[in-house]
């Protein structure tokens, strides 16, 4: 009886003594501090003193933001106070370059979403209004600018859509006028390099490579249309016997000058009416002959015919071979006079045709190009080496012309 009366209180204890015990642990536990970083239902949380952080939190020199609603950490992009973050899937603040959906963003070193200019690393770029980087071309404050395929602000020549535009130093796109490296450029409204023939209160020629060639004297000439090679010989006035020679050829409706030397012409200068022994050149524009020489062809292009000392040209205004070439031995008295070829004006030569198609008896004969250092008798002459030069450059698929004229008359030309 006494062993189950004692069994009887020892359960009746133990059952009055559990309940207690169980409440004291519970109260132990929920007074244990949380802190760091907590995983509740698949997100993250970071607690200090039991209480899940909102906002931003700087943890381990990484900065965090917390959901303001219910602690969670973000990811992805966050607006917060104007400016929009970026926090990467381990919740770290991004900062420098990102890309997101094919775009590039920059968040700077406060981790804030750039807009509009940013410099980085020598190197200037755009970011739109929506932060996404922005590449081509750009209209910022009515100048445009180019951003390459990097995004990079683009300076210099810039070849787009086969045209070329010139990007200053600020990356702003020039118009009108441009100097660079010593050559001069025009690029249009648009900003596209122009390149042929532009009028601008006067005109103006570009080359393929748009440097602005200066217009020659030849580029006035008016007559000249056809031909793509032109010998000008102009004097003074009247009234003098030396000249200037110059050379041009046309390039893509363009005239280049490639000679520029000193020259002579008649003992009496430029003729108004030409006449057989009168001393006198004569004015106009005439296709080129036969080239000749003392010597060897030394290159010419043109039919070339090499003197002997039976050569002679014809000038008896009375002889059916009036202006012509002939051999002295073959005269049989065909004609009275005529010029012995073989001489040293003669070294090298060409025929400029006047009056060599109808050959009217007393208009004046022998009108060469010739090799000369003074007046001529009614002939065109400089110096030998200049003579060679330009038989070598003439080339009759060109359609070479001569035009002999004081230069107050350029204008019927």
């Amino acid at each position: 009886m006494r062993i189950f009366i004692r069994l009887f209180f020892m359960i009746l204890c133990g059952a009055m003594i559990l309940p207690a015990f169980q409440v004291a642990a519970e109260e132990n536990s929920s007074d244990a501090a949380k802190n760091g970083w907590y995983e509740e239902q698949g997100k993250q949380y970071y607690y200090r003193d039991n209480q899940a952080v909102k906002g931003w939190l700087n943890i381990d020199n990484n900065w965090y933001y917390f959901n303001q609603n219910d602690g969670a950490a973000s990811e992805g992009w966050v607006y917060d106070k104007g400016k929009w973050y970026f926090l990467k899937s381990s919740g770290v603040m991004q900062t420098g370059w990102l890309l997101d959906k094919n775009h590039w963003y920059y968040l700077n070193s406060s981790g804030a979403m750039q807009t509009g200019w940013l410099l980085d690393k020598n190197h200037w770029y755009y970011l739109k209004s929506s932060g996404a980087m922005q590449t081509g071309w750009l209209l910022d404050k009515n100048h445009w600018y180019y951003l390459n395929s990097s995004g990079a602000m683009q300076t210099g020549w810039l070849l787009d859509k086969n045209h070329w535009y010139y990007l200053n130093s600020s990356g702003a796109m020039q118009t009108g006028w441009l100097l660079e490296k010593n050559h001069w450029y025009y690029l249009n409204p648009s900003g596209a390099m122009q390149t042929g023939w532009v009028y601008l209160n006067s005109w103006y020629y570009l080359n393929r490579s748009g440097v602005w060639v200066p217009n020659t004297i030849a580029d006035g000439l008016t007559k000249v249309s056809n031909n793509n090679q032109l010998i000008l010989v102009t004097s003074l006035g009247y009234n003098t016997n030396k000249a200037k020679i110059r050379t041009f050829e046309k390039e893509d409706n363009k005239w280049y000058e490639k000679l520029n030397v000193d020259g002579f012409i008649g003992k009496e200068g430029f003729a108004t009416v030409m006449n057989e022994g009168a001393k006198k050149s004569p004015r106009g524009k005439y296709t080129i002959g036969t080239a000749f020489g003392r010597f060897q062809n030394p290159g010419t292009k043109l039919p070339y015919r090499q003197i002997t000392s039976d050569d002679v040209w014809v000038d008896d205004s009375n002889s059916s071979l009036y202006n012509m070439w002939q051999k002295a031995s073959e005269n049989r008295g065909r004609w009275n006079s005529a010029e012995k070829m073989d001489i040293a004006a003669y070294n090298y030569g060409f025929v400029i045709n006047y009056n060599t198609a109808e050959r009217i008896p007393g208009a004046g004969s022998a009108i060469f190009f010739h090799v000369s250092n003074s007046y001529t008798l009614g002939c065109t002459g400089t110096a030998q080496n200049y003579v060679v030069g330009i038989l070598k450059w003439l080339d009759p698929s060109k359609s070479p012309v001569i035009i002999q004229t004081p230069e107050g008359e350029l204008n019927h030309y």
